[in-house]
Parts: structure tokens; sequence; C-alpha cells
């Protein structure tokens, strides 16, 4: 589908109320006019799902096409339904033959239809050609929801796709924005979060910007705020003994945390505290209970016990729960009868590894150069699984897995660590506020 008459479109978009701001330009009025496949990869609140909404939009006053908004799951596809309801159905009742914001349907009277689906329910992504076809948030989806249901839809009538998603590694979605390079069928445009003047006024200086790239980790503000294919790959922590190591024993003037990786073959247990140095929240870890082997339940509490620290909070992992064949108890049911209450976060973020490793990585050292972990020097066995939590090496420079390495030895201690952060730090409360245009 050729996108030459870019004068009614400008117009058409005046009639919208709706002004693109530089980076949507793109999307709108790209450089290949005749390319089919458009492939926007964007920074958070970019404003990719309100760019791909009036795109709809555009098409959907034409006659006789077929259009198809494809989310992660129903509520996701309503984000991007609910912008063409309101511009092309509320206040204009004499242009619809049928409608149903429940069900994700318009049918115009002038013969055009758009729906809203999901990648969820794969088997209900069959029908019959699309001109346009809009797939949100597709780095999230398998590969084989574009392969074997939603490429067919296009292919009959030439239909254009427009894949919008901010980036997930180098995944498949990767090779799809590459083929912008040489393929004349495909584009391939990305555009950072803070092109986006109406949310971020003041660019990559917008304090907004300011504050994630102060408490995220360099190569995740890549990825999510500047929407570059990020590599995990290597040492997961940037950690610096030379830096980040030297005297922070316990002191009995700063809260004091235990945190616990459970398991009877090498359990884990972090000691830590946090302080203020100026605005800025630090830890201190200053002890640890690590590599010791075929340790009881019971056994780890009594160890923990007789360290004799005046503990704030313990913290681990909610698999801690689950029953144990021999006692008939979880680990967090045996840590309660002894007078201690395990706290964990339950939300779907936290218990994501490679989310809540992403998260971690920003305390080692975040965007702007902030490092707030610093270990005791005598915290040896720390200080080497720190070092020594690694990625999976890549092929071809593409990553095997997000997830780091579970060696069965350095891991454990790095999972005590993450379960610390998590819960005395939770991401919940650390994400970009969503701001209105």
């Amino acid at each position: 589908m050729q996108e030459k008459n870019y004068v009614f479109k400008k117009k058409w978009f005046d009639y919208l109320g709706y002004q693109p701001h530089d980076g949507q330009l793109a999307l709108h009025y790209p450089e290949k006019a005749d390319a089919r496949f458009h492939v926007m990869v964007c920074g958070r609140r970019f404003g990719k799902t309100w760019a791909s909404a009036m795109e709809a939009c555009y098409v959907a006053s034409q006659p006789n096409k077929r259009i198809w908004v494809v989310g992660m799951s129903y509520r996701k596809a309503r984000l991007i339904f609910r912008e063409i309801w309101q511009k092309m159905v509320v206040g204009h009742p004499e242009d619809i033959k049928r409608s149903s914001e429940k069900d994700m349907l318009i049918e115009f009277k002038w013969g055009t239809t758009v729906e809203g689906m999901s990648a969820d329910n794969p088997d209900s992504l069959v029908g019959e050609g699309l001109d346009l076809l809009v797939v949100d948030e597709v780095a999230k989806m398998n590969k084989k929801i574009w392969d074997m249901y939603l490429s067919p839809t296009v292919a009959g009538r030439k239909g254009k796709v427009i894949f919008i998603t901010t980036p997930e590694g180098r995944n498949w979605i990767y090779d799809l924005y590459k083929l912008g390079e040489h393929d004349p069928m495909w584009a391939c445009h990305s555009a950072p979060s803070w092109v986006n003047q109406h949310e971020f006024p003041l660019g990559l200086e917008d304090p907004a910007i300011i504050e994630r790239k102060r408490n995220m980790s360099k190569a995740l503000f890549g990825q999510e705020f500047g929407a570059e294919f990020s590599i995990f790959q290597g040492k997961v922590w940037d950690f610096d003994r030379g830096i980040d190591t030297g005297n922070f024993p316990y002191d009995p003037n700063l809260p004091t945390y235990c945190s616990i990786d459970f398991g009877y073959r090498m359990p884990a247990v972090i000691f830590a505290q946090t302080e203020f140095i100026g605005n800025v929240e630090h830890i201190r870890v200053f002890d640890s209970i690590l590599h010791k082997e075929n340790i009881k339940t019971e056994d780890l509490i009594k160890m923990i016990k007789t360290k004799g620290y005046p503990i704030v909070s313990y913290y681990g992992d909610p698999a801690g729960s689950s029953v144990q064949g021999q006692s008939g108890a979880g680990d967090m049911e045996i840590f309660r009868r002894s007078g201690i209450r395990i706290l964990c976060m339950r939300d779907r973020m936290s218990r994501n590894i490679i989310a809540s490793v992403s998260y971690v990585r920003g305390f080692f050292s975040s965007a702007d150069g902030t490092r707030r972990i610093h270990v005791d020097k005598k915290c040896k066995d720390v200080i080497q699984d720190f070092e020594e939590y690694r990625y999976p090496e890549t092929e071809d420079g593409k990553p095997i897995k997000e997830e780091p390495i579970k060696d069965g030895h350095h891991d454990h201690g790095n999972d005590a660590f993450r379960y610390f952060i998590t819960n005395r730090f939770p991401m919940k409360n650390n994400q970009l506020r969503k701001i209105q245009r």
C-alpha cells in the first residue's frame, strides 16, 4: 500500500486535532514511501500507541479497508482500539453501520472495518486479508505469532504492517529491524523517549528522564528509554572491587537486613545495611553465609541467629513457601516457627528474573554513574560471587539467553542479594510515573 497522499493525511490529522511530534513523523511520512513493513522501535512514553492509532484512523477514513490492531492480550489491544473509537465513533453516529466497544469492532458505512485482536488467542488470528495490521509491543510476542498467524493476513491484499515496540535485547525483532537497512519493502525507525516533547518538554534534561537515568543501569536505560537493542552479556554486575569494596563493617546505628536464598544443597544469606549519602540511599554488605553445602533449614536458622544482629526485616524467595517432602513444611514456615518472618515480593515484575536482575544492575552503576553498592573487604565470598556472576556467552552477537548463568555456586549469593534489593526497594515503586498528554 503506497503512502503518497501525504497532503491529505496532514489535513486528516489536523481534522482529528493530532499534531505528531518529530519522532512520530517518521511513521506517518516515511522516507520509504512504498515500504509495506514498518518496524517502529521506541522508548517508553514515546507515544507509539497514540501514533499507531492515528495511522489506523487515517486508513479507516478510506473506503473498503480492513484493519486489525493486535496486542499481547485483549486488554493491551484495547489501548489502541480505544483511541480509534474516541476519534472515529464518539460523536459520529452517522458514519457507523455497526460497532461494539466491548467486542472491539467498528464497521463504517463506507465499507471499512476495524477490529481489536489478541496474540494470546492465536486461533482467533485467522481472517480475511488485511489492508493494515498494527502489532503492539511485538518484542514481547513469540515469533511464530507473526510467522504462522499474522503474516498470511496481509499477504493477499499486500497490506501494510506496523510493528511498534520497546526493544527487548536482540531478539527476533532486531532481525526484522535490520531488514529495513537493505530491503525496500521494510522500513525501520528508532527514537528515544525524550523526543516526545509532550511528555518530556526538556528532552534528555527532563527531570523524569534524569531520575530514570540515575536509578537504572546504563544498558537498561538505553533499552527502555533510549530504544537501543542492548545486549546483556559478560559480567552481570558492574562491580569493581577497587571502587566498591572497603571498610564497611557492621554499624549499630544503621538498620540491618537479612536476605536468604533457601535450599538444602547450598543456601545463601546476605547481611546488609542502608544509609543515606546525600539524598541517595546506599547499601552496605557487611557479612554473609555463603558456599556452605548440605545445610538443613533448622541449622541455617541457628547460623543466622548466632550472628546476633538486630535484624529489621528478613527477605527471601517466594518459592520458600513450597512444602518440603521430609518436613511437610516450607522453608518460610520453618523460619516462622523459629520466630523469623520472611517477607517477599510476589508481584510479577519482582519474580521475573530478567526484569529484576536488570533492575538491580542500576544499583551497582546507574546510567548517570551513581554507585550505591558497597561491600566490606572481609566479605570475600560476596566479592567473588559478584565478580563471577555472568550472562551466557553469545553466538554471532546474539544472546543465547537473557538470564544470568545458574552455575550452582555463585548464583545463590546473587539471588539472595537480588531478593534484598527487590524487597527493600520495590520495583513497582520505582517506575516512571505515567504522564497524561
